[in-house]
């Protein structure tokens, strides 16, 4: 009956078996399939998965775990998929080449599927595998590779940059730069039909299966596959020799013939769109044959789309306008450039590229160049509305939020401007206006609008236009490495329109009793670009993508064109595009120049003598820092003379007789408060004097009673460059600034104590004084032959020594800042030496006492520490701490801040000095109280106890303070153990009687410090006492406890025996002294846990003293 639960079929047939059907067919002759399947990729064919039943023979070809791999490649689940291609990869990686090579029948039809996946991280995967295999298989992968190829291109253009780059590499590793034009060439045809197929037939329905996959990623498979077909195409183009792209001009025909081919370029997705114009790009530059045959449809595409600004398309669109413009002449016949191309240019020139500057302007000035004369008349109105589209765009949105965005577009329209005068310089009336229309339209309007505008003040404006200048100055032969050009009268003529127009312009600002300080600075800044072109700051010039251009000679007949090929390369200034190109090895020659500077500081001199004019007086100051020369002296000295009517007697240097009869005039006025332009002009009209004329001017002004301040700014700027330091650097040395600093600083010091004294006054002069000190120590000359310097240390150590009075009273910060900043110039004076033992003594004093802040202390303590390599201050210190120490009372804070203070102190040697360094040994040797020293304060330190207790509980013992000093400064410098100084070797007086109060406090400190000799001298000592426990009071056997502890603490070596003996006296304690016992628990505790070797040792010993370890289980149970 057990038929019945058998599986039934219908009509009682066999269920099929594939493994049988294999069979049969090895035994009828037939072809065992290596794999079945279904195939939903581009290609046709069916998707492979080998077949695990078969012919042995067949069988063989493919390893088992390479067969199991590649059914998993056919899985629906992602994550399936993904780790079979990673096994694949590292399987091709592992195995030998002859069980890799078995694979290549199948891998090319599963790869083409896979290579497409709508997972990017399975693409990537794939190309990583695919590098494996190539690398394994190398030669043998010839035979499919016309199947392999197109797919594989197709993968190196993939939008995901990992999957595309892993694909390029795999393609490196299979053929050299040398082999892959023939490796393409031949595979080209079966290339371009898998592009052509998906650019041609495929959709988003037939690329994937619309029962598993949703509509969404459908959808994006196909733009994807898209886009990298049109990318594909143009890297194939580029990667062929030029015979082969000759053979593929018909196919190529073909798909540029398809209407379908064209609505890519309209396409809704930027990326598509993108990919287009670059494979427009590649046509023109690799097959312009074709292009000029598809003219009537490709320019328009190409032209019309310039308003298409998305940061994705812009770049190849505008790459690909160039190419058509260059490729195709007749192109404008297929374009109504006027109601098509230029109302889409002005459009997106006026809003500035619409963020997309970077990319586009560079691109403007090789389309000029490009354009013919019949696009573009009249030139006047075409050129006029073109530059005004681009100034608009300067001022839009964007492009005054971003700085970046701000200068590529100055750059590209100056860039412009000198393209259109280069263009236009013949004696023609047009070129005439054109010229005209340039500077008073549009070169003078740009730069009075960045005058009172300090975005672009501060952007490549002014140096832009120097540089053209200089090349217009080149071209009239004003400099003398200029060649003759037959135009010369032209630039000529044109510089002269520029200069009158421009102080015009000037003239009209400056003259003005109201007149804008924001454009007064504005000139001033041009100015100073075009005085000194070589100082401005070069990242305010951009760099920027362009494309490679010459210019041909002005007088030629011929407009300019792309040199060959159009590249991108990239250019640090736009002028480096001309091929005139202007060195900037001087300012601008021409006399306009000057001319125009003079006539504006007589306006300013005018308004500031008639009207008071502050804004005119900070404008004049501004032209002579630029301008500090003869003739504009004189300019300023003439005109006085022609107010005075030759009253006045005028020095032989026009710039000091400025200086005397004016800024100084100006310096000493009372009313005024802002004082520093005054003093630039002081300094501009220095330039012109000689060393010796400065240092008798500068001492003349020291000697003028002038407020301190001001004197701080003159020095400031005598500090402020080398050049201006040398010339001053006499002044700053000589002996009349240091008499009256040396009078400052007793006036300061005087003041500090009173509450009268200004905290802002006080300031300047404290830092003038530091400066002047640190400037007379960086000159090289020797400061100890200084005695203003000698005399301002010893005043203000004067001042320091009286802190508490001066502290209660006045404000001792400048006073305390100032130290800090003068004994760091001066170490080598001796009386900076005392002066930092004053220092060092306020700060190792309770502040109770000092009356110093906590910033004070601070400042102080940084002083100190200045002045660590100087034997006699730290000599100093360590005589005065020992002072302390055996004479001076100390309570418990006054001992912590002498004890920071000295550690501070020793840390700071440490820093600087090696741990062995002498300086360490003899400080650390003086801190060390001598034997008689120490004996001493024993001594006293008996007299104060009365049975172990302290009399006055307010004031420490001196042996205890010491003792606590020692042992902090031992802590802190771990080589002091090594070092051979008294305290290690003068603690006889310690070890040699009984154990007083006093001493065991010296000894707990130092236990730590002393040598192995000493400490077991101590355990011996320490042993004897416990023993003899019957004639000592409880007190006494306490101290030697303690002392055994702090030896046992130390790591000192003991005897097995004497811990034995310990034990055993304080097991006798229980019975008859528990008190002891109880007390000597913890010592007892500790001996066992430092002397048993192991657990069992352990536990022997504590079954002799179980009441110890019950009162003390966790701490036995921590050590085991």
């Amino acid at each position: 009956m057990g038929g019945k639960n058998k599986q039934r079929t219908k009509g009682n047939v066999r269920p099929s078996s594939s493994g049988q059907a294999a069979e049969i067919l090895v035994r009828e002759g037939g072809v065992i399939p290596g794999f079945v399947g279904f195939d939903t990729s581009v290609s046709s064919e069916l998707s492979y998965v080998p077949a695990i039943h078969g012919a042995k023979d067949i069988d063989n070809l493919v390893d088992a775990d390479f067969r199991l791999v590649l059914r998993k490649l056919s899985k629906r689940d992602g994550v399936t998929r993904l780790k079979a291609v990673q096994d694949f990869g590292s399987m091709c990686q592992e195995r030998d080449a002859e069980e890799v090579k078995g694979v290549l029948p199948y891998w090319s039809r599963i790869y083409c599927k896979i290579s497409v996946d709508h997972d990017r991280r399975i693409r990537e995967a794939t190309q990583l595998a695919f590098e494996q295999l190539v690398l394994k298989v190398r030669r043998s992968l010839a035979p499919c590779l016309k199947s392999l190829m197109g797919h594989w291109i197709l993968s190196q253009c993939d939008t995901y940059s990992p999957a595309a780059s892993a694909a390029c590499q795999a393609f490196k590793a299979a053929f050299s730069p040398a082999k892959q034009p023939e490796a393409l060439s031949f595979c080209k045809e079966e290339i371009l039909n898998v592009l052509q197929v998906i650019l041609l037939k495929e959709t988003a329905v037939t690329l994937s299966d619309p029962q598993s996959v949703t509509a969404e990623k459908r959808e994006s498979k196909y733009v994807r596959l898209l886009t990298s077909s049109l990318l594909g195409v143009k890297k194939l183009l580029s990667l062929l020799l030029q015979n082969d792209r000759a053979a593929l001009e018909e196919r190529l025909s073909h798909l540029v013939g398809s209407t379908r081919f064209w609505k890519y370029g309209k396409h809704k997705t930027p990326q598509v769109r993108g990919a287009f114009f670059e494979m427009v790009c590649a046509l023109c530059e690799f097959t312009p044959a074709l292009v000029q045959a598809k003219a009537a449809r490709l320019c328009p595409a190409v032209l019309l789309s310039i308003d298409d600004t998305d940061p994705v398309v812009l770049p190849p669109v505008w790459e690909a306008v160039l190419h058509v413009v260059s490729t195709i002449p007749d192109c404008w016949t297929h374009v109504n450039a006027r109601k098509g191309f230029f109302p889409k240019l002005w459009a997106v020139l006026k809003e500035g590229g619409k963020g997309m500057a970077k990319a586009l302007h560079p691109n403007l000035m090789p389309l000029l160049s490009k354009l013919p004369h019949e696009v573009t008349e009249p030139n006047v109105d075409f050129y006029s509305t073109f530059f005004s589209a681009m100034k608009s765009g300067l001022f839009s949105e964007r492009a005054v939020k971003s700085s970046s965005e701000n200068a590529i577009i100055v750059a590209a329209l100056v860039e412009c401007l000198r393209f259109v005068i280069l263009q236009n310089t013949k004696e023609e009336e047009d070129q005439g206006k054109i010229r005209t229309m340039i500077i008073c339209q549009q070169l003078l309007p740009l730069l009075e609008n960045a005058l009172s505008d300090s975005f672009l003040q501060n952007g490549p404006l002014f140096f832009l236009v120097t540089e053209m200048l200089i090349s217009w100055e080149k071209w009239a032969g004003l400099h003398a490495e200029s060649e003759v050009k037959d135009n010369k009268v032209v630039f000529e003529r044109l510089l002269a329109h520029f200069w009158e127009d421009i102080t015009l312009m000037f003239v009209r600002h400056v003259d003005d009793e109201e007149a804008d300080p924001r454009a007064l600075e504005g000139i001033a800044a041009l100015l100073k670009v075009m005085r000194y072109p070589e100082r401005v700051n070069r990242k305010n010039v951009h760099k920027k993508k362009s494309v490679r251009m010459h210019f041909s000679k002005p007088d030629d007949t011929e407009r300019p064109g792309v040199e060959g090929e159009v590249t991108e390369k990239a250019t640090p200034t736009a002028s480096e595009l001309v091929s005139e190109k202007a060195t900037l090895t001087g300012s601008l020659q021409t006399q306009h120049f000057e001319d125009v500077v003079c006539q504006l500081a007589q306006l300013c001199l005018v308004h500031v003598n008639e009207k008071q004019s502050e804004r005119h007086l900070v404008f004049l100051s501004l032209l002579l820092r630029s301008f500090h020369t003869p003739t504009v002296f004189s300019t300023l000295v003439e005109q006085d003379e022609r107010r005075a009517k030759g009253s006045v007697e005028v020095s032989k240097n026009p710039a000091v007789h400025f200086l005397r009869e004016r800024a100084l005039l100006w310096l000493t006025e009372k009313e005024r408060r802002d004082t520093e332009h005054v003093v630039e002009m002081i300094f501009s009209s220095l330039s012109c004097c000689s060393q010796q004329e400065t240092t008798r001017i500068l001492n003349h002004i020291t000697m003028m009673g002038l407020e301190w301040r001001i004197i701080l700014q003159i020095t400031e700027k005598a500090c402020a460059g080398d050049k201006v330091l040398s010339c001053c650097s006499e002044w700053l040395k000589g002996s009349v600034l240091g008499e009256q600093l040396l009078g400052l600083t007793e006036e300061l010091c005087k003041l500090g104590s009173s509450s009268r004294s200004s905290t802002s006054t006080s300031s300047h002069s404290w830092t003038l004084i530091s400066l002047v000190v640190s400037q007379r120590h960086n000159n090289g000359r020797n400061i100890k032959h200084h005695l203003p310097v000698c005399k301002i240390i010893e005043k203000l150590h004067a001042t320091l020594s009286e802190t508490k009075s001066l502290s209660d009273a006045g404000n001792t910060e400048p006073l305390v800042s100032f130290t800090f900043s003068l004994v760091r110039e001066c170490l080598q004076l001796l009386s900076a030496e005392e002066l930092l033992l004053t220092v060092f003594q306020l700060t190792a004093q309770d502040q109770t006492h000092t009356h110093l802040s906590d910033s004070h202390v601070e400042k102080l303590k940084a002083v100190c520490r200045t002045g660590v390599k100087e034997g006699g201050f730290l000599h100093s210190v360590a005589l005065w701490v020992m002072k302390q120490l055996l004479t001076v009372p100390l309570d418990i804070k006054g001992l912590q801040v002498l004890v920071l203070a000295v550690q501070s102190l020793v840390e700071t040697i440490l820093s600087v000095c090696d741990q062995a360094s002498p300086i360490l040994t003899h400080f650390l040797t003086l801190l060390s109280p001598s034997q008689t020293e120490w004996i001493y304060l024993l001594r006293s330190a008996n007299l104060n106890t009365k049975h172990g207790q302290l009399k006055e509980l307010s004031r420490l013992p001196a042996h205890l303070s010491t003792s606590a000093l020692l042992g902090r400064v031992m802590q802190t410098a771990p080589a002091a153990d090594s070092c051979d100084h008294k305290g290690t070797k003068s603690l006889s007086p310690l070890t040699n009687h009984r154990y007083s109060q006093s001493k065991l406090n010296t000894l707990q400190v130092l236990c730590p410090t002393l040598s192995a000799q000493d400490k077991e001298t101590l355990v011996t000592l320490a042993t004897a006492g416990i023993k003899m426990y019957c004639v000592f009071f409880f007190s006494d056997v306490c101290c030697y406890l303690a002392v055994l502890q702090c030896c046992l603490n130390a790591n000192t070596h003991v005897d097995v025996e004497i811990i034995q003996a310990i034990l055993a006296t304080v097991m006798e304690w229980r019975n008859s002294k528990e008190d002891w016992f109880l007390f000597s628990r913890k010592l007892c505790i500790s001996l066992l846990l430092t002397f048993t070797q192991t657990e069992q040792d352990l536990q022997k010993k504590l079954r002799h003293c179980k009441t110890m370890f019950k009162i003390f289980p966790t701490n036995v149970h921590d050590k085991s």
